[in-house]
This record gives structure tokens, sequence and C-alpha cells, in this order.
């Protein structure tokens, strides 16, 4: 990586002189221009010396990401091996390995995954018809598991792939849905709302035309011509309109008024005895007094997490700092537990102490114990 770009090979590598730049597919990334290196020969190495470590990282990414871009793909080789056992009955157990034939971009840029595969090139050693000795036996048992929530990366990548929407446009369409409570979000995962549901209906039910995929890529396409002065904008908007003042007027005399039914707590209102509802307001939610507007006490709401608090036994909640960052604490007003890591009702098998989750670990936090294990989905 310490090379001058200027002695990249491009025989050895693919390195692409000159040439548009402009991207294959569906044009998504018009909107921004990419951050890119303003004198390429500058390599990472040649100025880690007048960098903080950031710094370096920063650039050497940008530059390595900006020279992979322009250089030819890898190439490999993939082997498939299948191995039989016989054990009262026939088995077939299968493997692969591949061996890199090109570096392409990988000479600057290496992907994660890379190193599995050099791991396993031993495997490319063995020959048709060699016998293998078995080392040991691991039993796995898999389960079907129901498609992952949306996090807010992959959301973003599966507009790109539809052609929804633009770069500077999918931060605002994501802020607008939290904003608004259509989704909410727990750890990294976006949750639809009850209100969300609602909203989601009536759009398929009033106006199957305007919410649905196609429309909206289609749209986006006739958008990029008018922006590249090949279509009037009047003419799009004089196709489009009619048809969805229609709709807009259908649905204002056929829809009722939606209401979402508010959660009750069990937190009772101490000015009128009321059970409190989960509101939501411009911060998330909060507890308010159904009595509103006689009664207008209101609470802060605290999530419980279902775990009980490792000092005093009370419910553990999740809560937010004054900058907005998330942590775990004890309900008990008298009670000093405090944590960043989320806790759980599993304890150390070594030490007996509280555990929490970090990744996809629990570790203990005794700080004389140090034990660890792998931690079950919830």
């Amino acid at each position: 990586s310490g090379a001058r770009a200027a002695s990249v090979s491009a025989d050895n590598t693919g390195l692409k002189r000159g040439g548009s730049g402009e991207a294959e597919g569906p044009r998504i990334q018009d909107a921004h221009e990419a951050i890119r290196p303003t004198d390429v020969t500058i390599d990472p190495e040649s100025v880690r010396e007048a960098l903080t470590r950031e710094q370096f990282r920063l650039y050497e990414l940008i530059w390595k990401r900006f020279v992979g871009s322009r250089m030819a793909p890898s190439r490999s080789e993939t082997l498939q091996i299948r191995i039989t056992a016989k054990a009262g009955r026939d088995y077939l157990f299968t493997t692969g390995t591949s061996r890199q034939l090109f570096d392409g971009y990988r000479a600057v840029y290496e992907e994660s995954g890379a190193e599995e595969e050099k791991n396993i090139a031993g495997l490319a050693a063995l020959t048709e018809g060699s016998t293998l000795s078995l080392a040991a036996i691991r039993k796995q048992q898999h389960f079907t598991q129901a498609p992952a929530h949306f996090t807010e990366a992959s959301l973003v990548h599966t507009l790109e792939e539809k052609g929804i929407g633009r770069p500077s446009t999918y931060a605002p369409t994501i802020s607008t849905l939290l904003a608004r409570h259509y989704v909410t979000k727990e750890g990294r995962s976006l949750f639809m709302t009850e209100l969300g549901e609602a909203v989601n209906s009536i759009m398929k039910s009033s106006f199957p035309e305007v919410d649905d995929i196609a429309f909206t890529a289609n749209m986006e396409s006739l958008l990029d011509l008018v922006a590249e002065g090949k279509m009037e904008w009047k003419e799009i908007v004089r196709n489009f309109y009619p048809d969805l003042d229609r709709e807009v007027k259908q649905a204002e005399e056929t829809l009722g008024k939606v209401t979402i039914a508010d959660e009750e707590t069990d937190v009772v209102c101490d000015k009128c005895g009321r059970n409190m509802v989960i509101k939501y307001g411009p911060h998330g939610k909060f507890l308010g007094c159904p009595g509103f507007p006689e009664c207008r006490n209101t609470k802060p709401f605290f999530e419980k997490i279902g775990v009980k608090c490792p000092k005093c036994g009370s419910e553990v909640i999740r809560r937010r700092s004054r900058r907005g960052r998330k942590f775990f604490g004890c309900e008990n007003p008298e009670c000093d537990f405090i944590s960043w890591a989320r806790p759980s009702e599993v304890r150390c098998e070594k030490c007996g102490g509280w555990m929490a989750y970090k990744g996809d670990k629990l570790v203990c936090q005794n700080s004389t114990c140090g034990y660890s294990c792998e931690a079950e989905d919830d």
C-alpha cells in the first residue's frame, strides 16, 4: 500500500487510464460527487508523518478505494471439493476454496473475506481419490429465521436497488419516517409502528398507483430527464396530476378519521389516579394522562427491557443521556445501577456476576473475572 499510484503496474492490476467514470446500470448516484484525492500520486505512506492516526486511516481508505475503483476486477479460480464417507449409510460433505489468478483492484484494496480465502488455501493441495482421516464431528442445528428488520443501512441499500430516491434524499426520508413515528428505532433495527401500519394501509388502498415501487422508480427516471433538459417538467405534471387529484378527492370523501388507540401502562397519574398512556411527541415517547385536557400531567417514558436490576432486583429500564446516548439504569430512584451495555438475565458461570451484551457475546461485568460466552438469540 506504500507504493505510489504511478508505480502501480497496469499489466498486473488492470489499472484503467482515463475513461468517463460513469457508472453502469440505474443512475442512482448522480446527486453527489464522490470523495476522492485531489492528487492521486500522493499515496498514504508518503504523508503518514504529517497526519494524525485518524486522519491517516481516513485518507488511506479514500485513496485506496478511489484507486481500486479505477482498476479491473480481480479474477480467481474456484475449487469445489466433495468428500464421501460411509458409516452405515453414504454421507456427502462439500467444501471449496479459491486461488487468486489476477489481483486487479486487490493490489491496493483488500476487501473483507480475502483473509478467509487464504486460510483455506491448503485445501487446494488435495487430489482426487485422496483418503482423509476423521478429526472431529461437530453437529449444528439451524432453523429458518424470519427476515431481519431493516436497518438504516439496509433500507438505503434496498432503495438503491429499486431505483427509488437519490443519495441526497435517503437521509431525509428516514428522518421523516422517524419524526412522524411511522417507524421506531430499536438498536439499529427499524420497526413499523401502529400509526405506520395504518398510514401504509391507507396508501395502498386509496393510492395504489402512487404507492408502487415501479411508479416511484419511473418518476425518478423522468426527473433525471428533466435535469438533463430532455423533457419538460410541465409535461410530467400534466400526465400525472389529474389522476392524483382524482384519487385525493375520492379519498377525502370516503376515508374517515383514523384513531390510534393509546397504549395503557401500569403507571398511575399522581394527580387524578388514572392509568397513564404512552404518547408520541417531537422527542419520542412520553407518558400522558388520558384525562387530558382536564388533567395535563405528563411523565418521561422509560422502557423496561425485561431484566431485573443486579443490585436491587427492580426492573432495568432504557434511558437516554442529555446528549441522546442510550444507557440502562434501574427504575428504583434510590438504586445507583447504571450500564452503557445492555444487561442480561444470564449470570456468569465462573463468578456468578451479572453479564452484559457486547456484540454477539455475553461478557461478565466483574473486572476481575473476564468470562465471556456466545449470546443466544433473543
